[in-house]
């Protein structure tokens, strides 16, 4: 019957399909108040029962006619409804900024001549410590400039941020005579 209601309103409409919705069994309690006008279960008594909770995508302009739809026929004086505004951008703009995105990693590759960090990626820094990529490139929004941010992998783990430029600069060997590796970080 509910799926009746939501196909009804169109509720469950995605791309060429429609009636799209998933269910799971859960377990649900609930004890009934002085007034209340309970389907199931004893005011003032905790009840337990099998439930479905359902979830169904529905569009901004189709929210409400859902909520009415699922009221008219849901036997519960309240049934549980959440209402999760999703953000998922369009399939297209997402492969948009994935080219973009490797153009901008090729152009700052091709900069530095040597592939740039990657999240997930361990980098040693010329004191020999060790480093996991947590994000790269990372854009200042006032500044535009290009950072790098990473953790250490000792000590308190902590988190830290430095221009791309600094992180991929060559060490300083006459500050640093017995520097073995050429750059300040690099990928082992």
């Amino acid at each position: 019957m509910l799926q009746r209601a939501l196909q009804s309103v169109e509720a469950g409409h995605i791309g060429n399909y429609d009636n799209c919705l998933s269910y799971s069994r859960v377990k649900g309690t609930w004890r009934p108040l002085q007034g209340a006008s309970s389907y199931n279960g004893t005011e003032g008594t905790v009840s337990e029962a099998e439930e479905l909770k359902v979830e169904v995508n529905v569009s901004n302009d189709r929210l409400n006619s859902t909520l009415r739809a699922i009221r008219t026929v849901h036997p519960y004086e309240e049934p549980v409804i959440n209402v999760i505004p999703l953000c998922a951008p369009r399939e297209e703009a997402l492969m948009e900024e994935m080219k973009e995105n490797q153009e901008q990693r090729r152009l700052l590759g091709a900069k530095y001549r040597r592939a740039i960090p990657q999240s997930g990626e361990v980098w040693y820094h010329f004191k020999n410590n060790e480093y996991k990529i947590v994000a790269c490139p990372v854009m200042h929004t006032e500044s535009q400039e290009i950072y790098c941010v990473y953790q250490a992998l000792y000590g308190n783990y902590g988190i830290y941020c430095r221009p791309l430029d600094m992180f991929m600069s060559e060490v300083d060997h006459e500050k640093y005579p017995q520097a073995v590796q050429k750059y300040r970080f690099e990928k082992k």
